[in-house]
Parts: structure tokens; sequence; C-alpha cells
């Protein structure tokens, strides 16, 4: 497989006490910024983007960020790994807990090779093999450019998963010298399932002819039971149900602020 899991246990050491605090600490900022909602119905999970996850990430780990841009890592401890970060939603029960279900989805590759009129001719003549080497060239390019770049020895992925208010951290290394022994023996007219990838307990890979790129989605609940995942719980923070307007009206919006800044930190 490409990717291979991290337990928790080796996921801390790249997040030790100290990072994990960092990024509670982040989480808790993030967490005071939603804003109060009017009925309960509205409530909904943090909403982080990808750019933060990757500032807490340098912060936490002490690394260096590669700056905007499009590039195969976000970032990197210079000549020994890079690391890139995504950012993926997770369907929850009504007690928290992760469903049995995928998360949505997000890009390993966008098709920079291919133009698209020649990759709708392909899958139009059912060239799935073909168009899993055009990727496999890809992705082995898109690997090389940072190790090479930067002298890395390793790449992460680096994958968070929302919940609710409920993160967590899955962490993959990718064997790039497998990428090679990628197959297929499952295609549609508008995708190509990619084998060998991931384990398909955790997940599955496909390329996408109408996204032209390759995604990843993944099972968190599997993760979770195998011990596959670090988690930061902030199901008792969730935003007042409250009106604003009445709050300023009646000359407490000072008070408000004080108890919510209280109940966040």
């Amino acid at each position: 497989m490409v990717l291979k899991f991290l337990s928790k246990k080796d996921i801390e050491k790249f997040i030790d006490d100290d990072a994990y605090s960092v990024i509670e600490y982040l989480l808790r900022k993030v967490a005071f910024s939603q804003p109060e909602v009017q009925k309960e119905s509205e409530l909904s999970g943090m909403q982080i983007t990808k750019e933060f996850l990757e500032d807490w990430i340098a912060q936490a780990c002490d690394l260096t960020k590669k700056g905007a841009g499009n590039y195969p890592i976000d970032v990197y401890k210079d000549k020994k790994y890079g690391i890139d970060v995504k950012f993926l939603t997770a369907k929850i029960n009504s007690d928290g807990s992760y469903r049995n279900s995928q998360s949505n989805e997000t890009s390993l590759s966008q098709n920079f090779k291919i133009s698209g009129a020649d990759l709708d001719q392909m899958f139009e003549s059912k060239k799935y093999n073909k168009i899993l080497k055009a990727w496999i060239k890809i992705l082995q390019s898109k690997m090389r450019l940072p190790k090479e770049e930067f002298e890395l020895k390793e790449i992460y992925y680096f994958i968070f998963l929302r919940a609710g208010n409920k993160i967590s951290l899955s962490v993959a290394s990718v064997d790039d010298s497998k990428i090679s022994n990628l197959s297929t023996n499952t295609s549609t007219e508008t995708s190509v399932f990619v084998d060998n990838f991931i384990d398909e307990k955790y997940g599955n890979v496909k390329i996408y002819k109408s996204k032209k790129r390759m995604e990843l989605r993944l099972r968190p609940k599997q993760l979770k039971e195998d011990g596959m995942l670090m988690v930061w719980d902030f199901e008792n923070l969730y935003p007042d149900v409250i009106k604003l307007r009445d709050v300023v009206r009646k000359g407490e919006i000072k008070k408000h602020a004080k108890e919510q800044f209280k109940k966040f930190f």
C-alpha cells in the first residue's frame, strides 16, 4: 500500500504533549469565534480553513511552511520529512460517535499532465489502465519534487477529520516506491477505482472524470476502532443559542462577551 496509517502512539512522536496543547489552544480560539445562533437547529461543527491547519502544524511541531501556492507539501523539517495537510468531514451519530460511512473527499493530485479533452476521450474509450498510468506518473513526479528540493527522507499526510465539534488527526506515511504498484479492477464511465493505494477498510481512492483529479476518502470509524486517531473533543463548546440583538438592547453585550471568554478558555 502507498499509505500506511500510524498508530496513536506513533502519531505522538509528532504531536507530543506540547504540540497537542498548541493545537488545543488554537482550536479553542476557533470555537470561540464561531457565531452564536438563534435556533438550536442552526448549530453545526467548527468551521476551519485548511490554511489554519497548516499554520497549526507549523506552530505545534516547529516546522517551516512552504508558503502559498500549489506544492506537494505544506510544511517540512529540512532534510527530514515533509507534510501534506488535509481536512475532511465525517458524519456522526446522535451520541457523537462516528457513523459507519466514508468521509467527504480530499484531492491527492490534480490533472496537470492530461488535457481535459484527452481524459474524456480515454474514459469514453474505456482506457482505464491508461488513465491510471498517467496518474502514476503525476504522483511520482509530485512526491519526487519536495524530496529533491529539501532533501527529505519521508512524506506524510496529516489528515484532520471534523465531526461536529470533535477534531481528530490521522497520520499516514507515503511510500512513493509503491506508487508503481497501483492497479484498477473496477471502473465506471465516470471514475476509476485505484487499488493498492490504501487498505480498503480505511477508505478508498478514485480518479474522477468530471473533477479531473484523484481523490481520497476515509472511514473514520474504523481508524478510531483500530487506535489510529488523535482526538480533540470540544463537544461542550458549541456556541450559545441566543438572540444577540436582545442582549445588546439589555445593555449586557460586555457581560455576555466575558461569559463567552470564560466558557471557551
